[in-house]
């Protein structure tokens, strides 16, 4: 299976590994949930990793051979990688495994869906994989049509870091929005820095954001009931401003 997004693993983990504000909301929901959970398109493992060290067992499964063997050396790392379960996978296809009590998609990766096809077919399977009364959490945008205009056609310097051997890159973002298919056509550019000279590598792919009550009717369309819906992960409740939009929904 080939991914676009093994191109981005060698970046992957640098550029979002630190990331750990989500964290304390998935230990919460596994606790709650008390069973096996699966995370879907879980990239470089930067949530199974945790997780799992604390005791949770958690499958991970992404479409990308890449990210999984860097999910793999994270966890290889961490001294937790032995019996670990990593799904090479598809999310709109059957998920194998026993029923989970839990599945959660993270930071955003669920609008990588951009079609109602595929947003239902990937909805429906997590439902088929999830035991009556299971978990789901999905960590969404909270899309603003002005702010989404503001930087339409935009370059923008998003960030620095160094990759394990200290290479340094510059990560610039650049985005075309349409609002009327509610898409952003993304292109990441990782310049690597080393010896006066610049290696570029780019990663380009399309993001649809959903509105609530969009999510609320795929989430109904497909067994689930929106329990609750956050504006952080704080758990503060969800208005026009806040700054994401996190669903949890029982599986019925």
């Amino acid at each position: 299976m080939i991914s676009s997004f093994d191109a981005f693993a060698r970046f992957y983990h640098a550029d979002y590994g630190s990331f750990c504000d989500d964290l304390p909301f998935y230990r919460a929901l596994l606790r709650r949930a008390a069973g096996p959970a699966i995370e879907l398109m879980c990239g470089s493992g930067r949530l199974l990793t945790p997780l799992v060290r604390e005791g949770f067992n958690v499958t991970g499964v992404d479409i990308s051979p890449a990210l999984l063997a860097q999910a793999k050396r994270n966890l290889d790392a961490a001294g937790i990688g032995v019996g670990m379960q990593l799904q090479l996978g598809d999310v709109r296809q059957p998920l194998s495994g026993d029923p989970y009590a839990a599945a959660f998609v993270a930071i955003n990766s669920f609008m990588h869906l951009a079609t109602v096809e595929d947003q239902l077919a990937a909805l429906r399977h997590t439902h088929a994989a999830l035991r009556p009364g299971g978990l789901l959490a999905l960590d969404l945008f909270n899309p603003d049509p002005v702010d989404l205009l503001r930087h339409d056609n935009e370059l923008v310097l998003d960030k620095m870091f160094a990759l394990d051997d200290g290479t340094l890159v510059q990560k610039f973002v650049a985005q075309a929005v349409d609002m009327a298919t509610q898409t952003s056509s993304v292109t990441f550019i990782y310049d690597e820095l080393a010896d006066q000279l610049v290696r570029r590598t780019t990663l380009a792919f399309s993001m649809r954001w959903l509105y609530r009550y969009e999510l609320e009717h795929l989430l109904a369309r497909c067994g689930f009931v929106l329990e609750a819906l956050y504006g952080s992960y704080n758990l503060d409740a969800y208005d026009q401003s806040s700054p994401l939009m996190l669903a949890v929904a029982v599986s019925v």
